[in-house]
This record gives structure tokens, sequence and C-alpha cells, in this order.
């Protein structure tokens, strides 16, 4: 990802995820930079709930920690949607191959 993507994915982030807190583009940084896996984990959790573009916002994380953090990822509210939008970022981030009903084609 260029610098110039990243800047703009951390706009969005602040946006769409932080719009209640008083956070910049260089805080975000350190956080994915720092190893606090706590503090990553819970930017990992804002975007999978809060982002409109999860999946060019979760480009930010390794795949180590992508296949980590959805290990450890547990839905809290908004179950049936967020289960679905999961579903979806594992395959197409992490090359699983999940099925999801609510997706399949209808047979005629």
């Amino acid at each position: 990802m260029t610098a110039e993507l990243e800047d703009k994915v951390l706009d969005k982030i602040i946006k769409e995820c932080y719009w209640d807190y008083n956070i910049t583009k260089d805080d975000l940084k350190q956080i994915l930079i720092s190893g606090d896996k706590r503090d990553i984990k819970k930017l990992f959790s804002k975007i999978i709930y809060n982002s409109k573009d999860k999946l060019l916002s979760l480009k930010l994380f390794s795949h180590q920690q992508l296949v980590e953090f959805f290990s450890d990822f547990k839905v809290t509210y908004n179950e049936k949607y967020i289960s679905k939008h999961v579903l979806i970022l594992k395959t197409l981030l992490l090359g699983e191959e999940n099925y999801i009903k609510s997706l399949e084609w209808k047979k005629r």
C-alpha cells in the first residue's frame, strides 16, 4: 500500500470508526506499529463494526495479524450482519472457502 493510499485509508477510519474520539492518523500509525495487541485488536474490531470499506481498511494489517485477529474475534452485536461480513472478509483476505447461504446463486 502506498503512503498516499494509507493516509486516505486512515482518514476514512478516523471518520467512520473514531468519530467520537480525538485521534489522529499518527495515533493510528503508532497503534499499528506499537506491537500492543490489545490496541491493535481494538482497531481491528472498530474496522469490522464500523468501516464502510472493511476490505481496504484491513489491508493495513499483516496476513499473520489477520489470521490471529479473525480467529480471536467474537461478534458481540448485530451478529447476523457482522458474521456474514467476517466470512466474506476471511474468504477474500485469507483465501478460506466459506459457504454463505444468503449469497448463494438462486437455482431455477
